[in-house]
């Protein structure tokens, strides 16, 4: 979502921009630089997933009351790159946005704040806590992390999202807090139901894609006695069987006694 120029107080939009610039300096430290330059098929995903996500952005719902709603697919491209490849390509992506509405750079560190950080930072915290049972099931993965892991994000960002506008706007809402969060499940299971989507294809298809996905866990072979390897009779073993010869066609002529017959006749 996009907040618009004066829906808050300055105070709180210099907040943002402080938490913004903080969260970007200790995602670059984190980016695994060396690893990055090594791998362009690496930076070919990244760069494509940066581009979709801003124009993703740009197919917008606008409420009227100086807000902006939009998928916001963090969630993939959390469990993608790791979180702190997926707090730059939301920078990036909130960069093309601002670049469009160069108007609304007062609430940019607000926008990125809900748009990037928090969903990030949500779903990689429970990316982690899921990773620590070492599931051996990769729907564990699909459905926890990709699925309802979007869930929990997208959730706890509209929360705080409704707070914010209830305690920092310098507008006064016309419904009351609970009334608003009864809209939350317009938001978020549509949200849940695209990152899932996308997240559930590309771990089946390309698992080595999904940074976060433990392809060696999810989808190790297990070594399992098949009933063929168990002993079987020789009578009944298709191997130890003598085979007839091509060029012995005996069994396809006619009895001996046919031949008497015709002969006595």
């Amino acid at each position: 979502m996009n907040f618009a120029q004066g829906l808050f107080y300055s105070g709180f939009e210099w907040f943002g921009w402080i938490i913004t610039v903080l969260s970007l300096v200790i995602g670059m430290l984190a980016v695994p630089w060396r690893s990055i330059l090594g791998d362009s098929p690496l930076q070919n995903r990244f760069l494509g997933c940066a581009v979709v996500l801003a124009f993703l952005w740009q197919m917008s719902v606008n409420l009227n009351i100086g807000v902006v709603i939009h998928f916001m697919g963090m969630t993939t491209l959390t469990l993608f790159f790791g979180w702190p490849l997926a707090l730059l390509a939301g920078f990036i992506a909130q960069l093309v946005d601002l670049f469009l509405h160069w108007q609304q750079w007062p609430s940019f560190g607000l926008n990125y704040l809900y748009n990037v950080l928090v969903p990030v930072m949500v779903s990689w915290w429970l990316h982690v806590r899921i990773e620590q049972l070492k599931p051996s099931n990769p729907f564990v993965f699909i459905l926890g992390t990709g699925f309802f892991g979007c869930v929990l994000s997208t959730t706890v960002t509209l929360v705080l999202a409704v707070l914010s506008l209830s305690f920092f706007s310098e507008m006064e809402l016309k419904l009351n807090i609970d009334e608003y969060l009864g809209y939350l499940p317009i938001f978020v299971f549509p949200e849940a139901v695209v990152n899932g989507m996308f997240i559930s294809a590309t771990t089946i298809l390309h698992p080595q894609v999904v940074v976060a996905f433990n392809e060696e866990r999810y989808f190790k072979r297990v070594d399992r006695e098949m009933i063929l390897d168990e002993h079987i009779e020789p009578s009944l073993d298709l191997d130890q069987t003598e085979a007839p010869e091509e060029d012995d066609d005996s069994r396809y002529r006619p009895p001996k006694e046919w031949y008497d017959k015709d002969k006595d006749s």
